[in-house]
């Protein structure tokens, strides 16, 4: 009797940029794993682990979240100059109002 062997179904790891389609014909690429972990640290100390946004209104609480200032699939970039340390609220706000507007087809 003659064994087959059975087709992997494992998966090659993800690579260290994922790209996303930003809009039509448009590639963005994003750091991933501990290229992203470097970057996020740095955004933090550069911005002092400060919510940006509440820092614009008058107000001092801490930030965790990296974000990008103008969304990827907007034409962001994935550059330093474009992210910002927001708390999670503040976060969690914005990303709201960004998917109703990718929704929509901003």
């Amino acid at each position: 009797m003659k064994l087959t062997a059975l087709k992997s179904r494992l998966q090659t790891a993800a690579p260290r940029v994922a790209t996303l389609a930003a809009r039509p014909g448009v590639v963005v690429e994003r750091k991933r794993g501990y290229a992203g972990v470097l970057d996020r640290k740095r955004i933090r100390a550069r911005d002092c682990s400060l919510c940006q946004e509440c820092k614009r209104q008058g107000r001092t609480t801490i930030g965790h979240p990296v974000d990008h200032i103008k969304p990827l699939w907007a034409g962001g970039s994935d550059d330093d100059s474009n992210k910002e340390t927001l708390c999670i609220p503040c976060h969690d706000r914005k990303t709201a109002i960004e998917a109703k507007q990718r929704g929509a087809g901003y």
